[in-house]
């Protein structure tokens, strides 16, 4: 029961980090996302929500670069 859990709030932490993410912070991780529409966001935001630890990282990184 208690894996379920941190299921539960991984996915919880990732849809936090996903929508800000796909809001704003694309642009600065990913430059040939800039102008992206919203249907592109839509589409890797299951993504986003799976793979929010690395896109955190590779975010902090190119905030830090610039």
């Amino acid at each position: 029961m208690s894996i379920l859990y941190l299921l539960i709030a991984y996915l919880v932490c990732g849809v936090l980090f996903a929508v800000p993410f796909l809001y704003r912070w694309i642009e600065k991780t990913d430059e040939s996302s800039a102008g992206a529409s919203w249907g592109f966001r839509l589409i890797i935001l299951p993504g986003c929500i799976v793979f929010w630890p690395l896109l955190l990282r590779k975010y902090l990184i190119a905030r830090k670069g610039n």
